[in-house]
């Protein structure tokens, strides 16, 4: 492997406590993630590989804390019934909500995608019901259905996909009493995390942008295997150099590379030669071309961060 062997390592380590392998589009593992919806169904401790826009060398998170949540989060599957925070309402089995109260139903979890939810008043869904429903977005990516159910809603709505039969379950509408939230209280939403780098000091996953919709990899589908932790990319590359600072190391001849500095400016490097410190303060390596090889194609330790 190309970077940082032998006697280099040992510079390495004199010059810094921490040094971070820089992968292009890394997710900031400091603040890299803004969180959408926790999910249901998460204890501390879980991990939870994300998905990644190319390659195999996703990020991955560490739940620190879970906590309530108000939101029910939708998954499908063609031909099945919507499930609600991991659970299904199949045969005799209800979706009860309360008249008056609001209710958020996220379909941005990829499995939605060519699945709106809808309701009806009638059995064979014929007859739409949209009396304080709004549902912007589409479904699979940014779609949040909320309805604040009304005072005089029938006693007997029904719920399903609008492009697919076989996805639909009957709500129970009621005054007073214990509605869904009461009976299955989403406790154990996602409240904090970090981002934790793999084994064998790989970076924070690659190829991410800011504004891309992280996600679990491998969606699931009930309460013991949950899935349904929505974010988004907010900061990719390097941890902050607020207080401490950063050198960068290269192990390899770069060609070019160019970096956004604290200011965030750009600035480009030609020619840096392997074994180099370079003391700049960046927030971003944002694009490098090693000395015979094709841009964007880097090694884990052909650039390093040094804290």
């Amino acid at each position: 492997m190309n970077g940082v062997q032998g006697n280099q390592a040992a510079q390495v380590r004199m010059f810094a406590h921490d040094a971070i392998p820089v992968a292009l589009g890394a997710i900031n593992p400091e603040f890299g993630i803004t969180l959408d919806s926790g999910g249901y169904g998460y204890a501390v401790g879980n991990e939870i590989i994300l998905n990644t826009v190319s390659g195999t060398d996703s990020a991955k998170i560490k739940v620190m804390s879970i906590g309530s949540s108000d939101i029910l989060n939708i998954q499908a599957v063609q031909n099945n019934p919507f499930y609600f925070n991991g659970l299904q309402f199949t045969g005799t089995k209800k979706l009860i909500l309360k008249r008056g109260k609001t209710y958020t139903f996220y379909q941005k979890a990829t499995s939605n995608t060519g699945h709106p939810l809808l309701f009806s008043t009638d059995s064979d869904n014929e007859v739409p019901y949209t009396d304080g429903v709004s549902s912007p977005g589409v479904a699979g990516s940014t779609k949040v259905v909320t309805w604040t159910v009304a005072s005089n809603a029938p006693p007997t709505l029904y719920y399903y996909c609008g492009a697919h039969t076989g996805m639909d379950g009957e709500i129970e509408i009621i005054d007073s009493g214990t509605d869904f939230l009461d009976v299955y209280p989403n406790n154990n939403a996602i409240k904090s995390f970090e981002v934790v780098r793999q084994a064998g000091g790989k970076p924070f996953g690659k190829a991410y942008t800011v504004g891309f919709k992280v996600q679990p990899g491998l969606e699931t589908y009930s309460t013991s295997d949950p899935s349904a932790f929505i974010g988004s990319i907010a900061s990719i590359d390097l941890a902050s150099t607020d207080q401490r600072g950063a050198c960068i190391y290269v192990g390899v001849k770069m060609s070019s590379m160019t970096a956004k500095m604290e200011s965030g400016k750009l600035a480009t490097f030609k020619d840096v030669a392997a074994g180099s410190f370079m003391p700049i303060l960046v927030k971003q390596i944002t694009t490098a071309t090693p000395d015979g090889g094709s841009a964007g194609v880097i090694n884990d330790n052909d650039i390093v961060a040094l804290y």
